[in-house]
């Protein structure tokens, strides 16, 4: 798989989201867009904000939880989704800066999130690749 990209795996009481980038940051932002294409329809979606937050992380699979915790908040709690994603990593956090679009404004075309698992998560280098995996509950 080269460049960047993401894919899900459908089971019935929840989603794997798989990502992949030649960064660590590249492969996290993948991962975000990843699971808003797990529910709605991004081919339409229109940017009406941008949102950025800095959020405490100690590893790669911290940042992986708290990046797509912090997609299923704004959903939540805003009525927003994301459209594009960049991630800054620093030593103790990263910042995540997101394009979002109202959720009003997408077609739902599947199941929306509600936790993400924590068993199951992957977030590592191979070869010339970073690859990330993670389970959402929906």
């Amino acid at each position: 798989m080269a460049g960047s990209g993401h894919r899900t795996v459908p089971h019935p009481a929840d989603v794997t989201i798989e990502a992949w980038g030649p960064t660590r940051e590249a492969c996290l932002a993948e991962a975000v867009v990843g699971l808003a294409a797990s529910f709605v329809d991004l081919s339409d979606a229109r940017p009406v904000d941008t949102v950025s937050l800095d959020v405490a992380a100690a590893d790669d699979e911290d940042r992986l939880v708290a990046a797509l915790d912090q997609l299923i908040y704004l959903l939540d709690t805003q009525g927003v989704i994301p459209t594009s994603a960049d991630v800054d990593i620093g030593a103790q956090t990263f910042r995540l800066t997101m394009s979002v679009a109202s959720l009003a404004d997408v077609t739902p075309i599947g199941a929306s999130p509600k936790a993400v698992a924590l068993s199951g998560l992957e977030f590592r280098r191979t070869g010339n690749q970073w690859r990330c995996r993670a389970t959402i509950d929906v």
